[in-house]
C-alpha cells in the first residue's frame, strides 16, 4: 500500500522507524512535494517524494537510506500512478 503522509506526527513515526530524515529535515514543510509511505502489511518499507511540479519521483528511501527489496516496484507502482495524483491536484 502507498499512502500519503497527511501530519507531522505521521512523519515524525516515519522518520524515526525508517531511521532517515523525512522528519528532521522538516519535509512536511515542502510545498512543491508530495510524501508518501510505502507499507506491506502495516509495516513501513520506504518512504518516497514526489515533485509536484513534474510529477516524478525524485527520491525513495527505506530503512537508514538504503533501498528495499521492493524499491523498483514500489517506484514503478507511483510512476504508474502519478496520473492520479496529478487528477486531484487539478480537482482540488
Amino acid at each position: 500500500q502507498v499512502r500519503v503522509l497527511e501530519s507531522v506526527a505521521e512523519f515524525a513515526a516515519e522518520g524515526t522507524e525508517l531511521h532517515h530524515c523525512v522528519f528532521s529535515n522538516s519535509y512536511f514543510l515542502e510545498k512543491n512535494s508530495l510524501i508518501l509511505s510505502a507499507t506491506i502489511d502495516g509495516k513501513r518499507i520506504e518512504t518516497i517524494e514526489v515533485s509536484l511540479k513534474t510529477f516524478e519521483v525524485v527520491q525513495c528511501r527505506g530503512v537508514c537510506n538504503e533501498n528495499s527489496e521492493y524499491h523498483d516496484r514500489i517506484i514503478a507502482l507511483v510512476n504508474k500512478n502519478a496520473n492520479l495524483i496529478r487528477q486531484r491536484m487539478k480537482a482540488a
